[in-house]
């Protein structure tokens, strides 16, 4: 027993890899057979013989022949390919039935077919995902992926908090100044402006910005942050977007109850302080500075919000917004520490339930503080938690030797925390989900599709102008790695817009006018049409054998990168 019990905690720890590999990875060669099935449907329209249908890559597992062509399962079923008569130029004999014999129409169809079959499913798993509804993480993602919100009205994009000693602060800019462009290019999204500003560590920029109904026009300068790892570094202005702070939720009979206070309440101000982003009292703020060593200074900022809080126990000053109306409140302060836990962590194995109190850790009354540096201080160490679980009192004991599995980076036994203040919870205002009927959904997928095709194209005309360093693309490695790792932190209909976005990321790197890839056969075809001969056989030949090598040679070198940028994440 003793023999089989190390090969049993090998299995159990390849195994979570295998199923996120699958995860990742399924879904890319899902993209890639509908684009060859798209030429294959064509083909056979078009009277063009198709020797190989294959799913998959490599050796013939299974198959079957019908007519002329040959329908197969590979050894490597991810993706596919179409083997045509004639398609390669060294084997074209004339003969009926060749992809060279046919017309220069239905070439072009053929050719066309797979980026076209790609847009179309991008096009679908959009007009889907805005029918049955978009969760939070998808109206994130979808902004993100195309730079521009897909809200009818769209509100200001506003600047929050900002580091005193910040690349913005240095450049001017202050709290409450509205984004209008960036570098002569109008910002629609906060998702479009931060990544602007990734891509351009320590290059100046021109931000136009609106302050009080005046326009100002700033040069910043990004900070080079090395979170890249192997690829580098991206830029930092260190701000945040101002955030609409409410109150979520009230205890009952808690002192913000007493006082009056009401769910939707917005925060204004604490202790005579501007409130412009969601304050955190939980444990994130109090990670070591090793950890997300960018986002020291917001870390810093909620933690003097904190320490002035505690300074002033005895009145905590509120400044609310209730409509049109504008109060005052006071009242003591008074922490409650609320336990959040990752799902299937040792901490829930443990029985912890997510919204458990913490009261006390090692049977010592803890705050939010003293409770991240006592149990920093027992990081190898077992812990007793004292908790109140719907009002009744529990204790439970943490040890190393009960966690089985990693739990979640930054939490302890996959548990973190989150604090009332006097009784309320605090949260930001977003504006209700869009919902769409399947009219108006097809609409919305359409237009989010066109916005997906401009910010692909444009991603592509700044790498041709070398405004993107060509290691900051991603290949199918790296694409699998987001994708595996988007099925852990998202829900369905976000990962779906994700595996949209690729296919039609697909169509649109396959339409470049690269000689191996469609666009390349479409540009032979256009100099055919206006030549009124084919491109030479021989010029062919070495245009694509050139066009390989320059392919292969790319395709390596992103594909290193990604290589070396999953090592230093699995490392760090």
């Amino acid at each position: 027993m003793d023999f089989f019990q190390p090969i049993l905690g090998i299995i159990l720890t390849i195994l979570p890899g295998i199923k996120t590999a699958l995860l990742a990875i399924i879904p890319l060669g899902f993209l890639i057979f509908i684009h060859e099935l798209g030429h294959f449907l064509a083909a056979k329209r078009s009277g063009i013989k198709v020797n190989t249908f294959s799913l998959g890559f490599g050796p013939k597992v299974v198959g079957f022949t019908r007519g002329e062509t040959l329908y197969k399962l590979s050894l490597l079923p991810f993706g596919g390919y179409v083997s045509m008569e004639g398609e390669n130029p060294t084997e074209q004999t004339g003969a009926v039935g060749e992809f060279g014999s046919a017309s220069l129409g239905k070439r072009a169809f053929v050719v066309i077919a797979g980026p076209a079959v790609n847009l179309l499913f991008g096009f679908l798993t959009y007009w889907f995902v805005f029918t049955v509804g978009l969760s939070s993480d998808s109206r994130a993602l979808i902004s993100g992926l195309t730079g521009q919100s897909l809200n009818n009205n769209q509100e200001a994009l506003q600047i929050g908090m900002i580091d005193d000693n910040g690349p913005a602060a240095t450049a001017g800019v202050l709290s409450e100044d509205v984004i209008i462009s960036l570098n002569g290019a109008d910002i629609k999204s906060f998702e479009a402006f931060s990544q602007e500003i990734r891509l351009n560590p320590e290059r100046e920029m021109e931000l136009v910005i609106q302050r009080d109904g005046n326009m100002k026009t700033l040069t910043v300068v990004p900070n080079a942050v090395n979170d890249l790892g192997p690829r580098g570094s991206s830029g930092r202005l260190n701000l945040a977007q101002l955030d609409d702070v409410i109150i979520d939720r009230i205890e009952d009979g808690s002192l913000a109850a007493q006082a009056g206070l009401e769910v939707g309440d917005r925060i204004e101000t604490i202790n005579g302080e501007k409130i412009y982003n969601l304050p955190h009292f939980g444990s994130w703020i109090w990670h070591p500075e090793s950890i997300d060593p960018e986002t020291v200074w917001l870390r810093k900022k909620h933690q003097a919000l904190y320490n002035n809080i505690n300074q002033n126990k005895n009145q905590l000053k509120l400044g609310i917004r209730r409509g049109e109306e504008t109060l005052t409140v006071t009242m003591p302060v008074h922490w409650q520490i609320y336990i959040g836990v990752q799902k299937g962590s040792t901490a829930q194995m443990a029985g912890i339930v997510p919204g458990d109190i913490i009261t006390t850790l090692n049977g010592k009354t803890v705050d939010s503080e003293s409770l991240y540096a006592a149990l920093l201080a027992s990081e190898n160490s077992p812990i007793t938690l004292g908790l109140i679980h719907e009002g009744v009192e529990k204790t439970v004991t943490l040890s190393p030797d009960d966690v089985s599995k990693p739990d979640k980076e930054g939490t302890f036994y996959g548990f973190g925390w989150y604090n009332s203040l006097s009784g309320m919870v605090l949260d930001v205002s977003e504006s209700p989900l869009p919902k769409y009927n399947v009219v108006t959904a097809f609409g919305k997928g359409l237009e989010a599709t066109w916005l997906t095709c401009t910010s692909i194209t444009r991603t592509l005309e700044k790498l041709i102008r070398g405004q993107v360093p060509a290691k900051f693309l991603t290949g199918p490695v790296g694409i699998a790695d987001v994708t595996s790792s988007m099925f852990d932190r998202m829900g369905f209909a976000a990962i779906l817009l994700f595996i949209g976005f690729i296919s039609i990321n697909l169509a649109i790197v396959n339409l470049l006018p690269i000689p191996i890839a469609d666009g390349g056969h479409l540009l032979f075809f256009a100099v055919e049409k206006i030549k009124g001969s084919p491109v030479p056989r021989k010029a062919q030949e070495i245009i694509q054998q050139v066009s390989v090598v320059l392919i292969i040679a790319l395709f390596l070198y992103i594909t290193w990168y990604d290589i070396l940028t999953l090592f230093d994440n699995f490392r760090n």
